[in-house]
């Protein structure tokens, strides 16, 4: 969903192409993804820039199509340039799936070594993550699930998870330990359901970062655990199927 610096945390700073988890090969998938590149005051994407972004964002849908055969044949990418130095030490590359079939993919003009090589370090990741989302139905418009901090833990928890098998490494942030875990879990149960976004996917009021995405991400590794089901296994799950799985009692 929206990506912001905290949520920027999230991602990881490398992302390699890998074979497709379901063991379906990649490049006998149909991919048709339509890159639009936006001019910003600072920066104009070149020719090479933008055949790397497309060439990443091709294989992150033919990769991610293989595994989640719902995720439309056709995808809209809008990548625009970012001046946002703060992302950099991150990957610099953020993102959202805005709406069925269509994403944004935002890279940082000042990552060290240009736009280019944060493509290179970033892009794959995210554009996983956000081709996860777009199978699922989870955008930010005409949204296919209602709302609440624990349906959006679960969603975003998956599309981490998912982009992480690829890394062979977590996330930014290290896994919560257990009594946190369970802690932030209950807390995110006991909200109403149109609790603060910002506050509780990205910054809360009382410091701490990403509560929901970490509590999500732990989330999905517990229900895997529990049930012996990778990612694109556990992905056909509803959030509330996954609390289940997890320990919980349903939403």
């Amino acid at each position: 969903m929206v990506r912001t610096l905290t949520l920027a945390l999230m991602l990881g700073a490398s992302g390699g192409t890998m074979v497709a988890l379901a063991h379906q090969p990649a490049d006998s998938v149909q991919s048709a993804v339509s890159v639009s590149f936006e001019t910003g005051a600072e920066h104009d994407f070149t020719a090479s820039e933008r055949a790397v972004i497309s060439r990443i964002l091709t294989a992150a849908h033919q990769t991610t199509q293989a595994d989640f055969p719902a995720l439309p044949d056709s995808v809209s990418v809008t990548v625009v340039p970012i001046h946002r130095p703060g992302v950099d030490a991150l990957g610099g590359v953020t993102g959202r799936a805005q709406r069925p079939g269509e994403l944004v993919i935002e890279l940082s003009v000042t990552y060290p070594g240009g736009v280019e090589a944060a493509a290179q370090a970033g892009l794959m990741r995210t554009g996983l993550h956000e081709m996860h989302h777009l199978a699922r139905g989870w955008t930010i418009e005409n949204n296919a699930f209602g709302p609440g901090i624990a349906i959006a833990a679960a969603n975003e928890g998956l599309a981490e998870i998912y982009a992480e098998a690829y890394e062979g490494r977590e996330t930014a942030y290290e896994p919560l330990d257990d009594d946190t875990f369970r802690a932030w879990a209950e807390e995110i149960r006991a909200l109403p359901r149109r609790a603060n976004y910002g506050h509780w996917m990205f910054a809360h009021p009382d410091g701490r970062e990403a509560v929901g995405y970490r509590t999500g991400a732990e989330l999905v590794r517990q229900a895997m655990a529990n049930l012996g089901l990778g990612i694109v296994e556990i992905s056909a799950h509803s959030p509330d199927e996954i609390w289940r799985m997890a320990g919980f009692e349903g939403l």
